[in-house]
């Protein structure tokens, strides 16, 4: 019996570790990588929400271009995390330059396809963060943002109503 108490107590005590580690694995929250993408992906789906004509119920056939308005760029683990959370809505693709999503050809250099430039500011620490968010369509179509996002639990949500802002400098042919 004595070591059936101990077979029991290894394997309670290795089940607690896989468990530990699937759950801190699980809540990207917990990363600050995984903190950041939830940030980027809660804002988007705002700006998503607020494009006429995008329904979450369409197959999407344009893409959203996503550009770093920090001094870094947007960290590739970011990236893929904001790219599967928004998949089945919409095509996301990260861009270092304006060239990678408009059409050059045209003189308001309108996004390619129908699509949108998002420009998305630094993520500060903290539970609550004000984040600077752009939406770029052509020259004559730009629009921003300070957007403050909370923490909820697992998740990011928008707190009140972005605030309209300058823009800031988009980016630029190289």
């Amino acid at each position: 019996m004595g070591s059936n108490r101990g077979l029991w107590a290894i394997a309670t005590l290795v089940l607690s570790v896989v468990a530990a580690s699937c759950t801190s694995g699980a809540d990207d929250l917990a990363t600050d990588d995984g903190r950041i993408a939830a940030v980027y992906g809660s804002i988007l789906d705002w700006v998503l929400d607020e494009e006429p004509g995008r329904s979450a119920d369409e197959e999407p056939d344009w893409v959203l271009f996503v550009a770093s308005r920090s001094e870094e760029q947007v960290d590739l683990d970011v990236q893929v995390a904001v790219v599967k959370a928004l998949e089945p809505r919409v095509f996301v693709r990260f861009i270092d330059e304006r060239l990678e999503a408009v059409e050059v050809d045209d003189e308001n250099e309108p996004v390619r396809d129908g699509g949108l430039i998002v420009g998305l500011g630094a993520v500060a620490e903290g539970g609550s963060v004000e984040v600077y968010v752009d939406r770029y369509r052509n020259t004559a179509d730009v629009e921003a943002w300070l957007v403050t996002v909370r923490r909820a639990g697992a998740t990011w949500e928008i707190v009140g109503s972005p605030s309209p802002t300058d823009v800031r400098s988009l980016l630029t042919d190289g």
